[in-house]
């Protein structure tokens, strides 16, 4: 069976299905921008702590401008950046303040990063929310998306090597060596003739209080990173899940500005054929069968409370009065669960009869484009990376439509 062939209603771009799309890269947006604010939350922590010891540590000037009490605290941050940066290099091979400036500039990307995918998620909610035309301006948003997409995760790798930084930091502090000496603090105290007796009991209780409560001062400055020791350890699961979820991002964005294209009239009308079989395939079968999965929930679960209402009814639980409001809503939520289940039983009878076809011929056009850029390459003698990932992205995700099709 060719293009051609298939049923229009499958292959045929059209705005529902566009929404559609809309719907489902919402969705995605949301699932990546949840992980990347958690990921950036962890790297503003890690520049926090990592200003302490560099940039906001410097030479400890803030606290020698504190007085007296913040002297043995320059000293420890000074002693700390030395050792750390001796053990971040020995241990890494990256100076510490390389290290920094990945952190700061890989906070910044997420920070910039997440502000694109607000835009997009705006333009997916206002086409989900009304049968809008698309526009010039939404399929530029798009593309902007996908380029910087593009550029974006290649900090990703590096992000998740942050804990072989943190570690290093560690074993500095774990390093059997003495605090920093604190005499220019008691020698100031002690020759302080020019205070009074009560002023230097007053600077001894402050000194005290400060070495009671930090402990090695060192270990004070440190402790950040302590602190953060177990939330830089998830980064690498965290940018694995990331990393799949921003590879159906890229595939969702590819195909809805495909769909964006071929409603403005942008392409011919067989390459117009294909767009709409991928998204067919892709995208609309999916969210057919997470809606299905969906209603059927909502029909069981109305069930469910009926059968608990009557049966608090008949126990005694339950009086006739509320037991009469409660059923009418529950009946009535059940009614309409089961009508959005039959109309969308309707639509998956549709796709069990004619789906295997649609992809089928999805498959057949994804693996005849892996082909062509591996022959491309061959021939050209370049790369061709990014297409050909993006590529093995959208066969997966139609092998996870199969999958979706035989559950139907």
């Amino acid at each position: 069976m060719t293009i051609e062939d298939l049923t229009p209603a499958l292959a045929a771009p059209s705005m529902s299905a566009v929404r559609t799309t809309f719907l489902a890269l919402d969705r995605t947006v949301a699932s990546v921008g949840a992980d990347c604010r958690s990921i950036a939350a962890t790297l503003g922590a890690l520049s926090d702590a990592l200003d302490t010891i560099t940039q906001g540590g410097g030479s400890g000037q803030q606290w020698v401008g504190a007085g007296l009490v913040g002297l043995p605290i320059a000293g420890a941050i000074k002693a700390a950046r030395s050792l750390a940066g001796q053990y971040v290099k020995q241990q890494t091979g990256v100076p510490l303040p390389v290290w920094t400036e990945l952190v700061v500039s890989s906070s910044a990307q997420f920070e910039a990063y997440l502000d694109r995918l607000e835009a997009v998620a705006a333009v997916s909610r206002r086409h989900h929310a009304a049968a809008l035309q698309p526009g010039v301006d939404d399929q530029r948003v798009l593309l902007d998306a996908r380029h910087e997409t593009q550029a974006w995760k290649q900090v990703l790798g590096r992000v998740a090597q942050l804990g072989q930084l943190v570690d290093a930091i560690l074993d500095a502090q774990r390093a059997d060596e003495p605090a920093p000496d604190a005499g220019g603090f008691a020698g100031s105290v002690r020759s302080g003739s020019a205070f009074s007796g009560s002023v230097r009991t007053r600077l001894k209780e402050v000194q005290s209080r400060t070495m009671e409560k930090s402990g090695d001062l060192r270990e004070w400055v440190l402790q950040p990173f302590v602190e953060l020791r177990d939330r830089v350890r998830l980064l690498p699961r965290q940018i694995e899940h990331l990393a799949r979820e921003v590879a159906l991002l890229e595939v969702l964005l590819e195909l809805e500005i495909a769909e964006l294209r071929a409603c403005l009239g942008q392409v011919p009308p067989a390459e117009a054929r294909i767009v709409g079989l991928r998204v067919a395939a892709a995208v609309v079968l999916p969210e057919l069968a997470e809606r299905l999965a969906d209603a059927r929930r909502q029909a069981q679960d109305h069930r469910t409370y009926l059968d608990r209402l009557e049966d608090g009814r008949r126990s005694g639980a339950i009086d006739a009065r509320t037991h009469a409001v409660l059923a009418a809503e529950y009946r009535a939520g059940l009614d309409g669960a089961l009508a959005e289940l039959a109309a969308v039983e309707a639509q998956a009878d549709r796709w069990r009869r004619e789906g295997p076809a649609v992809l089928r011929a999805g498959l057949d056009w994804v693996e005849l484009e892996l082909a062509v850029v591996a022959a491309r390459a061959l021939t050209e003698q370049r790369t061709t990376d990014e297409r050909r990932v993006l590529l093995q992205r959208e066969h997966e995700r139609l092998t996870e439509a199969g999958r979706a099709l035989a559950a139907l």
